[in-house]
């Protein structure tokens, strides 16, 4: 018998305790990153469609006539009803009676105890409280398609080093920034370009865990993830993090690197910043964007830089600087230039020290201003036309020079 996923829920709650969510039929998304693509019940629109998006799937449609009021439809929606209000930013809320809804001045009016409250519209998040009478005669439903901006997703990756290995850790923020309580069914995560989320109260986020397989998906050139068949039930103005396919990789390398430009007039030391890049292959299908790398220390996490991957794909290699190198330092000397012109030869000096007690493996790439005809010394080589390597192993808590030459030209 197939398992089925478990869900664990986590939501902290500061005021009165809210009345169990009542939702309407599942949704089917494409979700993205600023909004969603949602395929739905002509009657059962849980979401707001962006105005001019609303897309009937079946030729012969009656008229839709329940898209009045624009954003605040959810509003008028409740007008006589018992309602729930939380202030967008205060820890603050009320329930009673949603009276009546003053467009002109943006406000609304919530009778509790038989006193009126006029409140700001904008400043409250609404709740509903009642479930809506389904017993009223409606017209025929069929199914539409509709964009709305109440539902993205954010990616949270990160690099998460420990010894000899590295975890690609990948989850998916999604944000349900609507009053109505959603559940979707059938979807898609859809990767298309970095944003800004929409950030929600922080007591109204919550966790999802299960134990679903899926995989990235690169079919059609486009990004995406499937989140299954299951329902993924998701609260009003919440956040809920979803776990997206997480690999492990072997470190193939680290190594500490340096980089810098030189020219005629160069004179005297030249320090080496040096910066600790680690090498390693995926083991797995993944998502582009901008991940947080940490160390692992036990079970503690300590950051260092954040890294922009533009390809994730199974077996790409990778070298991903962490942070700035602690353990090696150096400097560059020009020695003898035969002139301060090109064409020119030139004599320099590299100077490399270890102050770790461990073999550590080191790279300075020096970029000149001039064609590099001639290289000449030992772990020094050609990259290209106007830059050259210098590679190599350093033995522990040792320092160790380099002399090497280059002949240039324009």
């Amino acid at each position: 018998m197939k398992k089925q996923p478990t869900y664990l829920y986590i939501s902290i709650l500061l005021g009165t305790a809210v009345a169990q969510p009542t939702f309407a039929a599942p949704i089917h998304a494409v979700i993205g990153l600023d909004n969603s693509q949602i395929v739905a019940d002509s009657q059962h629109l849980s979401l707001t469609p962006n105005p001019g998006t609303l897309i009937p799937l079946e030729g012969d449609f009656s008229p839709i006539t329940h898209l009045q009021n624009g954003l605040n439809k959810n509003w008028f929606d409740e007008i006589g009803k018992k309602v729930r209000v939380e202030h967008k930013q205060r820890d603050l809320n009320y329930t009673g009676i949603l009276a009546k809804i003053e467009q002109s001045s943006r406000s609304f009016i919530l009778t509790s105890h038989d006193r009126p409250t006029t409140l700001p519209l904008d400043d409250f998040y609404l709740i509903p409280l009642e479930q809506t009478d389904n017993n009223k005669a409606t017209t025929r439903s069929y199914p539409v398609s509709y964009q709305t901006n109440q539902l993205s997703w954010t990616p949270q990756l990160s690099l998460i080093f420990e010894n000899d290995n590295v975890v690609v850790s990948q989850q998916a923020l999604l944000h349900n920034n609507s009053s109505a309580s959603i559940e979707i069914q059938d979807s898609l995560l859809h990767y298309s370009r970095n944003s800004t989320p929409q950030r929600f109260k922080a007591e109204r986020s919550s966790l999802v865990m299960s134990d679903m397989q899926q995989e990235v998906s690169y079919q059609d050139n486009e990004v995406s993830y499937s989140l299954g068949h299951n329902l993924l039930s998701i609260a009003p103005y919440s956040n809920t993090l979803y776990p997206l396919p997480s690999s492990n990789s072997k470190i193939d390398k680290q190594t500490h690197t340096a980089n810098l430009y030189t020219h005629n007039n160069s004179s005297g030391r030249i320090d080496l910043s040096f910066y600790n890049t680690v090498s390693f292959t995926l083991k797995k299908e993944g998502l582009p964007g901008e991940y947080n790398t940490f160390w692992k220390r036990e079970n503690l996490l300590i950051p260092g830089n954040t890294v922009m991957l533009n390809t994730v794909r199974t077996g790409y290699p990778l070298n991903i600087i962490t942070n700035k190198s602690q353990d090696i330092t150096g400097y560059l000397t020009l020695e003898n230039a035969s002139s301060q012109k090109l064409p020119s030869t030139q004599v320099w000096q590299v100077t490399i020290e270890n102050h770790s007690n461990k073999i550590q493996n080191y790279s300075v790439e020096q970029s000149t201003n001039g064609i590099i005809e001639v290289v000449e010394g030992n772990d020094v080589t050609k990259v290209n036309a106007n830059s050259l390597r210098i590679a190599g192993k350093i033995k522990a808590n040792s320092k160790k020079t380099l002399t090497y030459k280059l002949e240039l030209k324009n």
